[in-house]
């Protein structure tokens, strides 16, 4: 498993030192999870912190963190923002066990130019992110959808989407995370018009089993919403 090294830093809590540690281009962090006993105050470099966030994993990268003499496996949690500056203020990292299920939220990607979109219909994105179940090593970098056999009224449920093996989607229910609607103002039949006279010479694609997409519900939130990392933290 491909992880990231950093060395976590002792501070003594309190906004002043938070302060100090700052200005010497550290990012102030917390350590906490099942994997250790009680929470972890320290710092790190700013720069490799960012760097990391900035990798092909995104927030889902993990961490080897080095500190009070002893590595800790961890992932990013809670990420503070400045709302003035603009850059990441406050790290909240949770410890983790390579042998233990994580709840994480993947970036889905929507891939190609639907049938829908062809004549004159817009495929609309549902879900930004897919919440998956599966163990730090499987973690995947994003899900990929490729939209382009789906008609105006067809959707791509959580359920349809390919998963990487061991790796399953987190929801109660199926919601969509594509929908194919009529375009601004387009009627049902200028729809079916459209289509007829702006269909692909060898004809339009259809799905690989040959049935379109069951209609599902509307988009519920993930059964643990907490598993994606909030704007706001905790408390310094």
């Amino acid at each position: 498993m491909e992880t990231v090294s950093m060395k976590v830093f002792p501070r003594t809590p309190g906004k002043k030192y938070v302060k100090e540690v700052r200005n010497k281009g550290f990012l102030p962090v917390n350590v906490y999870g099942k994997p250790i006993e009680g929470n972890i105050t320290g710092s790190v470099e700013r720069i490799k912190m960012v760097k990391a966030l900035h990798s092909p994993k995104g927030r889902n990268v993990i961490l080897t963190l080095e500190t009070e003499g002893k590595t800790v496996m961890a992932i990013p949690y809670r990420i503070d923002i400045d709302p003035v500056k603009n850059v990441i203020s406050h790290i909240d990292l949770l410890a983790i066990a390579e042998n233990e299920m994580l709840t994480v939220n993947v970036p889905l990607v929507k891939e190609g130019r639907s049938q829908g979109e062809i004549v004159g219909g817009r495929a609309l994105q549902v879900l930004k992110e897919i919440a998956v179940r599966c163990l730090p090593a499987n973690i995947p970098e994003k899900l990929t959808v490729d939209v382009t056999p789906f008609d105006i009224g067809d959707r791509v449920l959580v359920n349809d989407l390919k998963y990487p093996a061991g790796v399953t989607p987190h929801y109660r229910d199926n919601p969509p995370a594509i929908v194919v609607n009529k375009g601004r103002g387009q009627s049902a039949d200028e729809a079916t018009t459209a289509e007829g006279e702006a269909a692909p010479a060898d004809g339009a694609a259809a799905p690989a089993d040959g049935k379109k997409p069951a209609a599902g519900a509307d988009a519920k939130k993930p059964a643990e919403a907490e598993a994606k990392p909030a704007e706001k933290g905790k408390k310094k």
